[in-house]
């Protein structure tokens, strides 16, 4: 293998795949492909459904997407995405629920885990993965945020799609200081999950209960900034680089969730 060929056919495929334009540009990409605006759990139950499955002979099935990978939990797989991921993504109430992963060490929980955090960030770079965000969004958000709730129920009938979420305080404010309001304006790009670029995929491990800090999770505001800004609740002044910002339109994972709740309780 020629490693400095296949590095520079990496970076020009980021420059194919790279997009950049108006938020009125986006909704040309949504009226054609309606799946881009798709919810978390959506993209990662196409993400699976997308590997393929096979039927077994016991009725059951084997999800490709697992099966170099983790051995002898076909049915256990089967019930996770069938009971789990399948009806989230059609926005049943089991969406809500946070997916604990209970077992013996060496189960595969973190193997699973770990599978999906890098399979959502290759299906990211492909066309049914393909994920689009406010530009400078710290949370990377749904541009469709953008549109008034009034007229969220006509876009929604007319273009086939579902709308959920609110403008985060940063995004709300530049659309007003650098738009004037104009939401069709707003520069929205194509991103791409990592979890090296803290990008749609956060991880968060608890240390000592006495020093943990809830800001490692919500982000935290700068006080450096409040000359600047004049107050601490200025959205200048807030960094949202907390995990669950991180993970926004993707997959946060916490580890030993279950030990920690039994340590605050």
């Amino acid at each position: 293998m020629n490693f400095f060929k296949r590095l520079e056919e990496h970076r020009s495929l980021e420059k194919q795949l790279a997009w950049e334009g108006t938020f009125q540009d986006y909704l040309g990409i949504v009226r054609e492909k309606p799946y881009v605006c798709q919810l978390a759990h959506s993209r990662i139950y196409e993400m699976i459904k997308d590997a393929g499955a096979e039927q077994l002979e016991d009725g059951g099935k084997r999800y490709n997407f697992f099966v170099n990978e983790i051995f002898g939990l076909d049915k256990t797989l089967e019930k996770l995405v069938e009971e789990y991921f399948h009806p989230a993504a059609r926005r049943l109430d089991v969406r809500k629920r946070i997916l604990l992963l209970m077992g013996p060490v060496s189960g595969g929980k973190s193997t699973l885990v770990a599978m999906m955090k890098r399979g959502l960030e290759k299906f990211s770079y492909t066309g049914a993965g393909a994920i689009y965000a406010i530009k400078g969004c710290p949370m990377h958000e749904e541009p469709l945020h953008l549109i008034p709730k009034d007229l969220r129920q006509e876009i929604s009938d007319e273009y086939g799609i579902y709308i959920e979420g609110e403008l985060c305080p940063s995004c709300r404010m530049m659309v007003e200081a650098e738009h004037g309001g104009r939401i069709e304006n707003v520069i929205v790009e194509r991103v791409f999950l990592s979890e090296d670029n803290r990008a749609g995929i956060g991880t968060f491990t608890p240390s000592d209960p006495k020093s943990q800090d809830i800001a490692d999770l919500t982000g935290s505001v700068d006080f450096s900034t409040i000359t600047e800004y004049g107050s601490e609740s200025d959205p200048r002044a807030y960094r949202f680089d907390g995990e669950l910002n991180i993970a926004n339109r993707g997959l946060m994972e916490f580890q030993e969730m279950h030990r920690t709740i039994q340590r605050i309780g």
